[in-house]
Formats: C-alpha cells, sequence, structure tokens
C-alpha cells in the first residue's frame, strides 16, 4: 500500500459543481460524481470516475472546491490518496519515476489545447512512456457533449484499423505453426474470386494484392448514413468482386485496401474454424492480458465515451458512438483502451507473439503508392518515418497506436471525431506530439 499526497490548482472549463468548503456547512457535492485528479505532466489537470485514478483504485479523502455564481472557476484539490496494488487496477499507468522537463510539458500541454480548439475536437487523451526519460497522460476535452462529462484515459474506444495489426498478427502465428504460408495463393481459399491464382498471402498482408477495395467514397457514405446495415464478410468480399475491372496486377504496387483483410480475417476462420474475433481473443488479448479489449459482436461500445461526426448541413456534431461492428470486420471492428494498446504496441514490434524470422519479416516495407518515402507498409504494420504501429479511423473515432524503437518509447492518441470523409483527425496530433518528443527522430 502507498500513500500518495496530491496538491495542486486546477482550471476547470466544462464542469459545474455545487459545493462548500469547510468553514461554511462542510459539505463537498458533485452533480456529475466525478473527481479531478491531476496526471504527471498534465497541469491541466482530468476528470476520472470519482474514487477511479490512474494508478488504480483510490479513495479521495477530502475535496474542497470552491464556487462563483455556480460556475466553478478553479479547483483546490487536497487529497490523500490511498493507492491499492488490486488486480483491477490500471497497472500499465503506473506513474514513471522520471519525469518531461516543464518546458516539454507546457509545449505538450499547449499543443494539444490549440489543436483540440483549432480542429473543433469533443476531446482527446494522449499518453507517451519514454523509459528513463519520462511519461506524459492527458485526457482534454468532452467524452459525451450532452451531460459535459469529461474525457479520462480509462475510455474505451473503437479503434479500427488498429485491427488490422491483430488480423495480420493471427494470420504470422498461423505461418509460424505451419497451417498455413505466406506463399499461398488467394485460391486456396476463395478459388472464385478475380485473380485468386496469382494474389498471395504476403499480398494481402502487404496491400499489395491490386484489388479495389469496396469501401469507396460512395460506400463511405452510405455506411455513415446507414450504420447499423448488416454487411457481412462475404458481402464485402464479393462486392470486391463486383470491380474486377478496377483490379491491377498483383504485387506491383501498395495501396491501401480493407478488404485484404477482410479475406484474411475469412482465412484464418477456414483454417482454425473459429472466427477472427474468438481467435484474437485467445491467442493475443488473453496471453497479453489485454483485458479491456475485445472483438465486438454487438453495436454497443462499453463505457460513457460518446464518437462523434461533424455534419455541415447542421453545423452539429453527430453522435456516432453506436455503429454495427460487422461492416468494419477484420479490417477495423475492434475496441480498445489506453493500457491495453500500451501492452500491443510494444508487443507488435519487439515482443512475443511471432517468432523472431517472422517478427523480422513483417517488418519489411515497401513505400505506398501517393505517400512519402518515409511511409512504408509491412505485414500489418506501418513505418511511420521510424515510428512503427498503425492509425485507424470509423465514425466517431480517430486513434494512433506507434512506437519508437530508438527510444522504447510508445505514443497512443484517441480522439472522439471522425466525419463522413473519413479524414483522420488524430494523425496531425501525433506528429506535432511526436515532433516535441523526439525532434532528432521525425521526418516530417
Amino acid at each position: 500500500m502507498t500513500i500518495l499526497f496530491l496538491s495542486r490548482t486546477i482550471t476547470l472549463s466544462h464542469s459545474r459543481y455545487s459545493a462548500s468548503c469547510p468553514g461554511q456547512d462542510g459539505n463537498v457535492e458533485s452533480d456529475n460524481k466525478t473527481a479531478l485528479v491531476t496526471r504527471k505532466g498534465n497541469d491541466k489537470g482530468a476528470v476520472v470516475p470519482f474514487g477511479v485514478s490512474d494508478f488504480g483504485p483510490t479513495k479521495p479523502i477530502f475535496l474542497c472546491w470552491t464556487q462563483e455564481e455556480g460556475f466553478v472557476k478553479r479547483l483546490f484539490l487536497i487529497a490523500a490518496v490511498l493507492v491499492f496494488s488490486l488486480s483491477g487496477g490500471c497497472d500499465t499507468c503506473k506513474p514513471d519515476p522520471d519525469t518531461f522537463s516543464e518546458d516539454i510539458i507546457k509545449q505538450l500541454d499547449d499543443t494539444i489545447a490549440t489543436m483540440l480548439q483549432d480542429m473543433n475536437l469533443p476531446g482527446a487523451v494522449v499518453a507517451v512512456w519514454v523509459p528513463g526519460e519520462g511519461e506524459y497522460l492527458s485526457a482534454e476535452g468532452l467524452a459525451d457533449l450532452e451531460t459535459g462529462t469529461a474525457r479520462n484515459l480509462q475510455d474505451s474506444f473503437r479503434i479500427a484499423s488498429i485491427t488490422k495489426v491483430f488480423v495480420a498478427t493471427a494470420v504470422l502465428q498461423l505461418v509460424d505453426q505451419g497451417f498455413l504460408k505466406t506463399s499461398d495463393t488467394l485460391a486456396t481459399f476463395f478459388p472464385d474470386f478475380p485473380n485468386a491464382g496469382s494474389i498471395t498471402v504476403r499480398n494481402l498482408l502487404r496491400m499489395r494484392s491490386g484489388i479495389a477495395d469496396y469501401a469507396d467514397a460512395e460506400m463511405i457514405s452510405y455506411l455513415y448514413q446507414n450504420p447499423f446495415v448488416q454487411i457481412f464478410a462475404e458481402d464485402a468480399i464479393a462486392l470486391s468482386a463486383e470491380k474486377s475491372n478496377q483490379f491491377e496486377v498483383p504485387g506491383q504496387t501498395t495501396v491501401y485496401c480493407n478488404v485484404n483483410y477482410t479475406l484474411l480475417g475469412e482465412i484464418v476462420a477456414k483454417i482454425t474454424g473459429s472466427d477472427i474475433g474468438t481467435y484474437i481473443t485467445r491467442n493475443i488479448l488473453e496471453p497479453l492480458g489485454m483485458e479491456n479489449s475485445v472483438y465486438p459482436s454487438d453495436s454497443n461500445l462499453p463505457g460513457g465515451l460518446h464518437g462523434y461526426s461533424w455534419d455541415n448541413e447542421s453545423g452539429a456534431f453527430v453522435d456516432m458512438t453506436q455503429l454495427n461492428p460487422l461492416w468494419a470486420g477484420a479490417g477495423g471492428a475492434m475496441i480498445s483502451t489506453i493500457a491495453d494498446l500500451k501492452i500491443f504496441a510494444r508487443e507488435v514490434y519487439a515482443g512475443r507473439l511471432l517468432s523472431e524470422g517472422t517478427r523480422k519479416a513483417r517488418l519489411e516495407t515497401q513505400t505506398m503508392q501517393g505517400a512519402p518515402d518515409w511511409i512504408g507498409y509491412g505485414e500489418g504494420i506501418l513505418d511511420m518515418g521510424g515510428f512503427w504501429g498503425h492509425n485507424g479511423t470509423i465514425f466517431g473515432f480517430s486513434s494512433e497506436m506507434w512506437y519508437l524503437p530508438e527510444k522504447d518509447a510508445v505514443i497512443l492518441i484517441n480522439v472522439n471525431r471522425l466525419d463522413v470523409d473519413d479524414h483522420s483527425q488524430s494523425t496531425n496530433l501525433f506528429f506535432a506530439v511526436a515532433k516535441i518528443l523526439f525532434p532528432d527522430y521525425v521526418k516530417w
């Protein structure tokens, strides 16, 4: 058991409280049952569920804040917090003994605040761990625009195309186990698919299949208008097959295509007899202890986080939290958390999920068509100028998961906004954060 004492002045901008302090009537109340806990490197503070912090289950001993005409201008937090080492705590979010300089922290704080305002983002979480140098954990803005509930680091969110990293890992595990070869052709599993005899598993993994994606701008607009539509894997595959006149020669160019991973998910199912979600749960999530990650089978998102899309016609946000994950499927259905993705980000690059030879082979990348030469795609993993991982977009959510091997550093970001145009709302934030922290390593 550790006793942690906090004393900090925090400025609030989005919460209303009814409160009084000792010397008045001795009562302390809150209309949304939240308490503020300041994380290391975040003087702005961030709201977390009452009694819970990044460091594990806590029990605030004393909270006191002042009010001015019903709206809080300043919160004075004087707490003795008992931090218990319980299995339900966020072990991966425990504070690092090192810390970044005050100048770096201020740059990060100011940059995130400015970008949230300039980009009209409801909220964002940014988490960085650099062993021996420091950590930065920030939750800014709102999780729910209707209730005013603030974002926190425990939010579950849709990770979209980061799902592809899990699917590729599943495929490569089967390669390691001898059930599959990356040289196997698609004809083995889908003999009637166009070019099936020429497209290999390696082509699918590396976005070099030449397949035309079913998820073009027209389809994305349709999905936006019909987020609960039933589109199964076989439907997505058939829709792409109908575009065979747009197919390119396999192995020639690296072009991002979601149906590559729809096909890979179905290949895993055909080999193992289990759907891709079940396989990922048993062979990746459970061994790594990623208890708050899931390949969902329904439209619900656990917890209180909401995802939004900006509607130009109404000039307002539309709540896109709930949607049918089946149409995203193996290309983008999964849900996770900051704590779980911290585990996975390192494991993907340097962990124990694959044999050493297979792990190294997946990191061999080729430049993506139309992208700068420092962006390459491997086997379900992106090389973003030396940062390894993936990003993901799905209506309401935009996420980043990156690992910098030279520093053993992890950067994770989630923004709860993604519009019908499917343009990332988080990548520029990642670029900015990485440039502040690692100016000698970035290529942008």
